[in-house]
This record gives C-alpha cells, structure tokens and sequence, in this order.
C-alpha cells in the first residue's frame, strides 16, 4: 500500500504553494512540500500526514518548526514562488507516513531535508 502511495505521489503534477494552496483538499492524505530549483528541478523537502491536508499545509505558513520556518522564510524572499505542494487523499494516512518516507528514500535516493523524524506506523 505505501509503495503505491509513494509511486502515485511521487507522479503527481507539482503545484504551486503560493498560488494552488486554496486546491488543496479538507481531506486526510499525505502531502509533500517541494523547493524547484533555478534548473527547473524540485526538490523534496518535507513529507507529512494530515487529516485536513488544506489546513496543515496553511498551518506551516506560521507555525514553529523546521519545515514551517523554510515556508515562512520562502514567502517572505518571493512570495513563496519557489515552493511546490502535491497530495494524496488517503484515509489512515498516518499508519503509511513512516512507509511513505521509505518508499521515497529509496525512489529518490535521498531522505527529505526538512523531515526530522521517521513518520507514523501502524503495525
């Protein structure tokens, strides 16, 4: 299952923070928070769980944590031009966030920077 959370997600369309953010849904899922480059490339920045996927992707513009601060400080530089959001709608998304995390790693090569911890499990 969280393999093909993180092939689904990972396909997704890249949209904007700044401009997309009222598109995102009240719903539960996984959401990642990408940084594009000057290439045109986006970097994975942070992967998480929410139950209202819309609001916590809100919540990071003024909350307190790493993943917040690089938000705040990225619409504070541009507007947050630079900064890409996608989703999944996934009920019991928090029982896959930790498996999401892994499928990642091992699919991008690489653990998302600002992503301090391993994520939920429910096993």
């Amino acid at each position: 299952m969280a393999s093909s959370i993180c092939q689904n997600l990972i396909r997704k369309v890249w949209r904007s923070y700044a401009d997309d953010l009222g598109k995102a849904p009240r719903t539960e899922g996984i959401y990642t928070i990408g940084f594009e480059h000057s290439d045109g490339e986006v970097e994975y920045m942070y992967v998480g769980h929410s139950i209202n996927i819309r609001r916590r992707l809100q919540q990071h513009k003024r909350q307190d944590s790493d993943i917040s601060e690089f938000v705040q400080e990225q619409f504070l530089l541009d507007g947050g031009q630079n900064l890409r959001i996608k989703w999944k709608e996934e009920e019991d998304g928090s029982c896959v966030e930790g498996l999401y995390l892994d499928c990642m790693t091992d699919k991008l090569g690489y653990w998302p920077e600002l992503n301090r911890q391993d994520g939920n499990r429910c096993m």
